[in-house]
């Protein structure tokens, strides 16, 4: 057993001395390297000689076209004025206040043509009633002051046949209205069975003529 050992023991020591031999041989070649390339840094660089060709082929160059003499008469003519003639000098010209002063135009705007109101034709009333002449009374603002309680029951139940909303939407129509002939106008369109000579048209219609005249 202690011979084996001894026998490991100096293969080891026979591999180490190898090796130590070959990184001694690589330094070696890395220093003779490292030197030769000190030499070649050092040494002067010889500058190559560059041969010229200076033979250079000469180009023959044509001598100049002659000059073809051009008759006087075929010359143009000069559209200069001649020494003699008299040139216009500033004095000659007009002074700006006796220029014409020209106004550019002033464009208006187009003015929009507004289309002409169409008049209503009012209807014709057939025949003469009192209501037509009599007087209204005291001026309202509004018909519906115009108009007692007992006479609002009255139109509602005779004139608008007991239908309250005609007859609150028609005392509002006829309160936009700005004359009692647009008024009848309006009553004969939208109620031609009254009859306008009766009592109770008369009432109405007199209500209105506070408000309307």
């Amino acid at each position: 057993m202690e011979n084996n050992s001894i026998e490991i023991l100096r293969d080891f020591e026979t591999r180490i001395s190898e090796l130590k031999q070959r990184i001694e041989a690589l330094e070696a070649e890395i220093a003779a390297f490292r030197q030769k390339e000190e030499e070649a840094a050092a040494a002067p660089v010889e500058e190559a000689e560059v041969d010229v060709d200076f033979n250079i082929d000469v180009i023959d160059i044509p001598a100049p076209a002659p000059e073809i003499p051009v008759p006087e008469s075929d010359l143009p003519e000069d559209d200069l004025p001649s020494p003699d003639t008299d040139l216009p000098t500033t004095e000659d010209l007009p002074a700006e206040e006796d220029l014409p002063v020209v106004e550019a135009p002033v464009e208006e705007p187009p003015v929009p043509e507004v289309p002409a109101k169409a008049e209503k034709k009012l209807r014709t009333v057939d025949g003469s009633y009192a209501w037509q002449s009599a007087l209204p009374g005291m001026p309202v603002k509004n018909i519906r002051s115009a108009i007692s309680l007992f006479d609002r029951a009255l139109f509602i139940n005779t004139l608008f046949k007991e239908d309250y909303a005609l007859y609150d939407r028609t005392i509002g129509d006829l309160n936009a209205l700005s004359s009692t002939d647009e008024a009848i106008d309006y009553i004969l369109e939208h109620f031609p069975d009254w009859n306008l000579g009766s009592d109770v048209v008369y009432s109405f219609i007199m209500a209105l003529r506070k408000k309307l005249g």
